[in-house]
This record gives C-alpha cells, structure tokens and sequence, in this order.
C-alpha cells in the first residue's frame, strides 16, 4: 500500500523510491507487480514525465484514505493521558490567530502535556486537507467560502471559539479620524491582506459589495505587517481589534471604526468528522474551547506579541510553526 500511494504521489519511480528509502530497481519491481495486481499501467510515460492513468487517479483518494486509517489504528489510544502522551497535532490558523490566541494554548498545553506536539502551518486549502486527512484542525473565519472553497460537506465540524472585530489602523499623526468618511478615506494609499490560500479577506469583501472594481494599493501576506507598515505613513490598514491593541503597545499607531459595515470575525476550528470522537483530539477541542472561553469571559489575559522572524527559529521542537 505504500509503495502505491508513493508512486501514485510522486508519479516517479525515483522520488518514490527515494521516499521509501528503497533502490530504484526495487521500486521498478514493485510498480510491476501492481500494474499486474491490478491489470493496469498505473503509470504512463508522456514526453519526459510520467502521468497517471485515469484507473490510477481514480486509487489516489481511496489509497490515500486507506493509509490513514492504519496510520490512527497504529496510534489509536483508548484512552488519552495527556501528561505521558508525545501525540502531535498539525493545525492551520493565520498569524493574527496564532499570535494572539495559539500563543495562549501553547502556554496551556506545555504545562499540561509537555511531551505534546503542535505543528502550526500557515492557512493553505485547509478543507481540502482535512479532508485528506494532513491536517487535524484549523481555526479560521466561520465564512469557508472566503479560503475559495466551502464544499466540506458533512465530512466537517465546527465549533466557535471567539469574535473580534475589525478596525482601520492608522499612524498617530494621520489626519484621518472616526469621523472620517467612507470616501474621504479611500482618498488615503490602503495596504490590505492577501494571504496565501485564501481569495478574499472580510475587509475586501466588504469594501466591495460597495465598490466592487476597489483594489489596495499595497498588500502583505500577515495581519501583523499591517501596523507596521502604517506607522509613520498616510496608509489606512484594516486589522483586528485584538491585534491592533498589541501594535499600539510598540507602535505610533491608533485605530477607530471603519466607516463601512464589515462581518464581524468568528473565529471557528474546524475538523474531520474521522476525529470526532478521537480522545486525544477531543482534549485539544477542549483545550482550544477552555482557553477561548477564558478569554472571552473576560479573565486578564497576557498577550503574546507577534513572533519576529529571529524568534521563530528559536522555538522548540514541542511547536512548529510554519510560515
């Protein structure tokens, strides 16, 4: 089974072989024998690559899906002890997310279960690989359809965790204030979002329900560039309240309503319906919810403020976090 899901991935005999850590004549032997299992070529020569025959594209999900299962029957654990466990997790969430929330459950799973581990990658087809099952869960805005695909049909559950909304941010000095219009503010250079994996933001959107053909004049791929880059400019940015409230900390910044309707942001983890009664997975739902819960009751909390490229190499092996 693995052997064919490499060859199936890699649509190669070499980079199969070389992710099995076999020879090339090894895997050669092995694709001859499954185009025989299977009366099939499986895989073609077309030029100088090799494509899948439409038999073979139609195994990739199935096999992929078949991996899966013995890979959480290996792991399975009846019962999950989270003080003794080394279970890792990969999560998706953007910056704005990881920085003012995650920051927060890290602290929490670190002291609860050390030997625990958090893989956090940037938001990237998330639905999709869930789906596939390379990811375990991923906190977004409640709006699938701003990722550019909301068909998770009922293999996804969502639940909840905390709002926010959303506020122009702009340097101290700017001339632009809550009074500000709607037109006199666009009158100003605006930096916006674009991150990867998503086609629009809550902002976009909603600026262009009013002025559909509206462009930024400058885009990042992070919320938290926003402050920054507004910070001793004429720029206007759109950025969380919650990040926006770390920035002025470190920042010449100060916010005020946007002078146009925007959602707010529900922040949502969603997740496979395969792990919905996993327990080690149901404790970090869990984990998640408390900390939300705790913050949205109001209890004091510490904000962490966004990680700076440096810090980042330094984090420990218990968290990945991938930009």
């Amino acid at each position: 089974m693995a052997a064919l899901n490499a060859l199936l991935s890699d649509r190669n005999v070499t980079r199969a072989a070389e992710r099995l850590n076999v020879t090339q004549p090894t895997m050669s032997g092995m694709l001859q024998r499954l185009r025989y299992q299977f009366n099939d070529q499986l895989l073609i020569r077309n030029g100088r690559e090799m494509e899948l025959t439409p038999f073979a594209t139609s195994l990739v999900e199935p096999v992929r899906q078949a991996l899966f299962g013995v890979e959480q029957l290996i792991h399975a654990e009846p019962v999950f002890d989270p003080t003794t466990s080394t279970r890792e997790f990969t999560l998706m969430a953007s910056d704005y997310c990881t920085s003012i929330f995650l920051s927060l459950v890290v602290k929490e799973i670190s002291e609860a279960a050390p030997g625990v581990r958090l893989s956090i990658l940037p938001i990237n087809a998330p639905v999709k690989r869930m789906i596939s099952g390379e990811l375990d869960l991923c906190i977004t805005a409640d709006d699938l359809s701003l990722l550019g695909n909301d068909d998770g049909g009922d293999k996804l559950h969502s639940e909840r965790l905390f709002s926010d909304e959303f506020v122009c941010v702009v340097a101290n000095d700017h001339p632009a204030t809550e009074q500000t219009s709607l037109d006199e503010l666009l009158g100003y250079p605006h930096v916006s979002v674009q991150m990867i994996g998503t086609v629009n933001t809550i902002e976009i959107a909603s600026l262009r329900q009013r002025l559909p053909m509206f462009k930024p004049n400058f885009t990042v791929p992070d919320f938290s560039m926003v402050a920054s880059m507004v910070a001793g400019s004429k720029l206007v940015g759109v950025i969380q309240s919650r990040l926006a409230e770390v920035a002025a900390r470190t920042l010449p910044v100060r916010t005020f309503p946007a002078p146009f309707d925007m959602a707010t942001l529900h922040e949502t983890m969603f997740w496979h319906s395969r792990h919905m009664h996993d327990p080690a997975h149901t404790w970090l739902r869990g984990k998640l919810r408390t900390v939300a819960e705790t913050w949205s009751s109001g209890t004091p909390i510490r904000y962490a403020s966004p990680a700076s490229p440096n810090q980042e190499k330094s984090l420990k092996p218990n968290l990945q976090a991938v930009r």
